[in-house]
């Protein structure tokens, strides 16, 4: 049994199969790729949904086609009221001119076909859109990567790095569009300025900064840990009967500046169950936690899958 990461991604003896199998990234200038931007109304793949798909297919690095779909679905088609300020998406518009998500998200698919894949925050996007395509039982969506915002981090280090924050430091444009197509248009702008401008030095910066690490053989240093550890200063407890060893995802949450335990407490942060008993209504742990979060404790359930890919998303950041 092992829990690691190799080149960014996250590997797990028991549990892999809880994972996004996603593709992995390569930070590189290539001439030959798909980018994409996508727009949702939030940031959670497991309760938001997409409102648009964009992309660009480049050859030869030149952009010779173009993909733009707004998105409507089969029951709740609801914009939260700050998405529709962001980009101007509503209700309305994805009801008049979206087209059904499975129709979308299969031409999407076959767009992207085996291209390398190319974004701005990349990760967040293919998160989405993983899903979509098993959920539509599409060609899995495990094309390799090259994350934008990592070259960015790179070329500007200890600053602020989003989209727009390049775009205005680069000359491209002074705002951001929130649309898909046009902020695909953007990020190849800003690729295209950091290819011209990027050294050896600081794309070999760049590839370093991807993760490889035994996530089981010693507590790791604040400079491993990087951005946005899930467990940090976070008490964790274990369900029996989830698909990792529950010894070795203890050492796990510890070596990453956690704290594992052995039952459920009042200051438990995290509560990680098997998927298949998440609503295990009968479950003790899981009855003591709903006790104690009406003594006013929080302690969130999580489903084995989704602590894996919080974790997952972690280990590729």
């Amino acid at each position: 049994m092992s829990i690691y990461i190799k080149n960014g991604v996250l590997h797990v003896t028991g549990a892999q199969d809880k994972l996004r199998a996603k593709g992995q990234e390569n930070p590189a200038f290539i001439a030959d790729y798909t980018l994409l931007d996508i727009e949702t109304t939030g940031l959670n793949p497991y309760r938001d949904h997409v409102t648009e798909l964009g992309a660009i297919r480049v050859r030869n690095n030149e952009i010779v086609d173009q993909f733009s779909k707004l998105v409507v679905y089969p029951r709740s088609n609801k914009v939260p009221a700050f998405i529709t300020k962001l980009n101007g998406i509503t209700e309305e518009l994805l009801l008049t001119k979206g087209i059904p998500v499975k129709e979308a998200m299969t031409e999407f698919r076959q767009f992207i076909g085996d291209d390398i894949i190319i974004g701005y925050n990349v990760n967040f996007d293919l998160n989405f859109l993983y899903d979509l395509t098993e959920k539509f039982k599409l060609p899995q969506l495990n094309n390799d990567y090259v994350d934008v915002l990592r070259l960015a981090r790179a070329y500007y280090p200890f600053q602020h790095n989003r989209l727009l924050d390049c775009m205005q430091r680069a000359g491209i444009a002074e705002t951001e569009q929130h649309h898909g197509l046009d902020d695909s248009i953007d990020t190849k702008k800003v690729y295209d300025d950091f290819r011209a401008n990027f050294t050896d030095e600081l794309l070999a910066k760049a590839q370093g900064k991807i993760k490889n690490m035994d996530l089981l053989a010693a507590e790791l240093e604040a400079w491993e840990l990087g951005y946005r550890n899930p467990v940090n200063n976070k008490k964790v407890a274990f369900v029996d009967g989830i698909n990792m060893d529950n010894a070795e995802a203890a050492l796990m949450v510890n070596n990453m500046n956690g704290q594992a335990q052995t039952i459920v407490t009042p200051d438990t942060n995290f509560l990680i169950i098997d998927d298949d008993s998440f609503f295990d209504k009968n479950n003790e742990a899981i009855q003591q936690a709903r006790e104690y979060n009406k003594s006013g404790s929080k302690i969130k359930r999580l489903s084995e899958s989704y602590f894996l890919n919080m974790l997952d998303e972690w280990a590729r950041n």
